[in-house]
């Protein structure tokens, strides 16, 4: 063999060698790029895909908590209490057991001890030891729950026919405006008179309405 002939085909061998590889390693690296292309293409498929899935999912999230809250406004406070129905033919119980300590008096003047005065008296005072728990003497609605100087905390139910009921010098409440309540549940506890009836002692202020107008408690009470 011409060894410049083999010399020759050596280096031409080795050329094609080098080309190969290289030709391999370009296209092992275009192979890379194209993966990797493809690869973050479909990433961001998928990201959109989740975001999209996210704003789905918090749209119906959303649209069912609008729902929910609109059910929930549109539910009655309560459904199986009864009809308010209360009127003059009809009777309501004591509230607490006690002595009526200061009539209802709308008409004459009553002796208040503690302020040293005579003048009308809107509800009655029956006494009660401080703690004594308080029951609802009708089933009614409670529509108002305040505190004054004079008849300290107190609890208004509506008992139907615009007739109320008022009860005042409270300490402990457990009701809260919009609750129905029935003959006996508990309203809440007596507390420590006011200044303005320190002399008479702890005691329940009752007060029953018509309409605006006071009216005598003793008239319906059995």
């Amino acid at each position: 063999m011409d060894l410049n002939q083999a010399s020759d085909y050596s280096a031409i061998t080795t050329q094609e060698q080098v080309v190969k590889e290289t030709n391999g390693k370009t296209a092992s690296k275009s192979g890379t790029q194209e993966r990797t292309t493809e690869q973050i293409t479909e990433e961001a498929v998928t990201t959109e895909q989740e975001e999209v899935t996210t704003e789905i999912t918090e749209t119906e999230t959303a649209s069912a908590g609008t729902e929910n809250a609109e059910t929930e406004e549109k539910l009655p406070v309560i459904s199986d209490m009864g009809q308010l129905d209360f009127n003059s033919e009809k009777t309501i119980t004591w509230p607490v057991n006690g002595e009526v300590i200061l009539p209802y008096s709308m008409e004459t003047t009553v002796y208040f001890q503690t302020l040293d005065l005579y003048r009308c008296n809107p509800g009655m005072l029956i006494s009660a030891g401080n703690g004594t728990t308080v029951k609802s003497a009708y089933l009614g609605k409670v529509t108002k729950v305040t505190s004054d100087n004079t008849y300290g905390n107190m609890v208004t139910v509506y008992l139907g026919n615009n007739y109320s009921v008022v009860y005042g010098q409270l300490d402990t409440i457990y009701v809260k405006e919009g609750d129905y309540v029935k003959a006996g549940d508990s309203i809440g506890t007596i507390g420590n008179p006011t200044d303005s009836f320190l002399a008479e002692g702890s005691h329940l202020f009752f007060e029953m309405l018509e309409g605006d107008e006071p009216v005598d408690p003793l008239l319906y009470i059995e």
